[in-house]
């Protein structure tokens, strides 16, 4: 079963290892490149933590900073381990989604300890910084890295399409399901869709896809890696 993996490097990679695994056969095109910005001007006094919603967000500021005192706060386990593996020593994970995020940092900080520094990509859904700002934190965003879309459909995706090689499609994000979709449609193969099953990470992603006809598209419980591997485990056996 061969299963296309859209997700940006390096975490389209990983997924790859994690497919290869589970006896699959991963077909890596991803659709979104990242690119960290070299420079992220932010002043750091008065700032008590940084909050990432992504391990794009930890990576692109070990790109461009070297503070890593600060504590980390991260929306989950894969975002808590990228901050780790930066160098972050204090790290708190929600282990969830941005509403998670919010929910612990609103337990764990103190609102009158400092900023909050939301550091994300230049396009993201929802308003974390806002969201802090509504309940009572003094918080802002800093921009790390931009997540650019693919301006045509990839080779390695274009042929399993055209070949009928796939079964599953995954997306991490609901850029990567914008961006999939429009190329798809770019290139006249909406129709092969029919036969395919996504899988997403979360009911904003699947919303993204709703101008294709696919056979089934499956959720991921909650919005992490190890959810949605379940959910392609899942929809082998229940398409």
């Amino acid at each position: 079963m061969k299963v296309l993996v859209t997700r940006a490097e390096p975490g389209a990679g990983r997924t790859a290892d994690a497919l290869r695994e589970r006896g699959l056969t991963p077909v890596i095109a991803p659709m979104l490149t990242i690119r960290p910005s070299t420079d992220i001007a932010l002043d750091l006094s008065g700032v008590q933590a940084l909050a990432f919603t992504s391990a794009n967000g930890v990576r692109a500021w070990a790109n461009a900073r070297s503070e890593r005192a600060l504590p980390a706060l991260c929306v989950g386990d894969a975002t808590a381990a990228a901050a780790r593996e930066a160098g972050f020593e204090n790290t708190l994970s929600a282990g969830g989604d941005v509403g998670d995020l919010i929910q612990m940092i609103s337990k764990r900080m103190n609102k009158a300890a400092g900023r909050i520094v939301h550091v994300r990509g230049s396009h993201v859904t929802g308003d974390l910084a806002g969201s802090l700002r509504a309940a009572g934190f003094a918080a802002e965003e800093a921009a790390a890295y931009e997540a650019v879309s693919a301006d045509r459909l990839p080779d390695a995706a274009r042929e399993a399409l055209e070949r009928k090689q796939l079964s599953l499609v995954l997306f991490h994000s609901s850029r990567a399901a914008a961006a999939f979709t429009a190329l798809v449609d770019d290139a006249d193969l909406t129709g092969r869709l029919s036969y395919l099953i996504a899988v997403t990470i979360s009911g904003q992603a699947a919303e993204s896809l709703i101008r294709s006809d696919w056979l089934a598209v499956k959720i991921a419980d909650t919005p992490d890696e190890a959810a949605l591997l379940d959910r392609v485990g899942a929809a082998r056996l229940d398409p």
